[in-house]
């Protein structure tokens, strides 16, 4: 419907639980911005049909996850029919299922608001092709089960029972968003997720902010502290756009955006650059504290603030994950945070 870019909540029907009716969705929901429809929303686990195994609820709850909209519905929902489309029909295997990945939607509602910004302000959707991305690379018009969600990650929803994946990774470096572990681009892999693991990765360069992971519901609280993940060596940037999540006042001008660079020196050495929040709206924080987590194999021998050595961080080997917290500061100033 050429209409739909105007109101662009689109749902794609009453659709049946089966394994190649969410492989549909996954393909449909990756072209939609092709004809500028950036929001596709689909029932989880399907509309029609009684009790689906859980393999089928996991993984479409799993692309659910990675969508533009997270919604479950179906034709069963009330009392006297089970809920069959509820986490609890699966017991605390279908709980624990839904707390990991809601609780991580929730998470990352920083990375997806901005780029619900950039949909708007720019037409690119928030889940693209591969094409869109690399659109003189052969291999990025093969894979249409494979999308970027937003600009930094890549997903490619498991598809069938067997729980296994073959994923084609762009030229470059890529990181596993949940594991860490490293992969050379430009080459195709196939490898088995569990139940409750899904493929995701993330280009190396990259920041992705996210929001305390003890918020009860997306806007509990202020964004007064923000987790940035940084990823690997290489450059990257991420602008983060903020408004006040209830009104128009963003059309007169009232929204504020955070520049945020990364790039690694020639040495080794690596600097990410928090610049001054540019731009105002009712209910902004004038302070905020930041939580870096930073990826890579190597652990820092020494972290800087400004220029200046900072003692608080650490280091998880288990994760190869670096965090670093940093002290409340004005949005209004510049932070630099060096490590070598």
């Amino acid at each position: 419907d050429w209409g739909s870019e105007r109101y662009p909540g689109y749902f794609t029907g009453d659709t049946y639980s089966e394994w190649p009716v969410l492989a549909y969705e996954v393909a449909f929901t990756t072209r939609g911005g092709n004809v500028l429809v950036p929001y596709i929303s689909h029932d989880i686990g399907g509309f029609h049909g009684a009790k689906i195994d859980f393999d089928l609820y996991a993984r479409w709850v799993e692309f659910g996850t990675f969508s533009p909209f997270l919604r479950m519905h179906s034709a069963h929902e009330n009392p006297r029919e089970g809920n069959l489309r509820m986490p609890w029909t699966y017991g605390s295997e279908g709980m624990a299922l839904v707390k990991k990945y809601f609780t991580l939607r929730t998470r990352l509602i920083p990375y997806i608001y901005t780029y619900t910004w950039i949909a708007h302000r720019e037409s690119l959707p928030i889940l693209r092709p591969l094409y869109l991305q690399y659109p003189d690379l052969r291999e990025a018009y093969q894979h249409p089960h494979e999308y970027f969600f937003g600009g930094e990650m890549l997903v490619a929803p498991v598809l069938d029972a067997s729980g296994n994946r073959t994923v084609y990774l762009p030229p470059g470096r890529w990181l596993d968003f949940f594991t860490g572990k490293a992969r050379d681009g430009a080459s195709t892999f196939t490898e088995h997720y569990a139940v409750d693991q899904t493929p995701v990765f993330v280009r190396e360069g990259s920041i992705i902010p996210e929001q305390a992971a003890d918020m009860a519901w997306s806007d509990a609280r202020p964004l007064d502290r923000l987790v940035l993940d940084v990823y690997g060596s290489g450059k990257g940037r991420f602008d983060l756009y903020e408004d006040d999540g209830v009104s128009l006042a963003y059309e007169k001008g009232r929204y504020a955006v955070t520049p945020m660079a990364y790039a690694t020196a020639g040495d080794g050495s690596h600097r990410l650059l928090i610049g001054p929040s540019k731009g105002s709206f009712d209910g902004q924080v004038q302070a905020r504290s930041y939580e870096l987590r930073i990826h890579d194999e190597h652990q820092p021998h020494a972290v800087s603030l400004n220029g200046k050595p900072l003692d608080r961080w650490s280091w998880d080997a288990g994760t190869a994950t670096t965090t670093v917290v940093l002290p409340v500061q004005s949005v209004r100033a510049a932070i630099s945070v060096g490590w070598q």
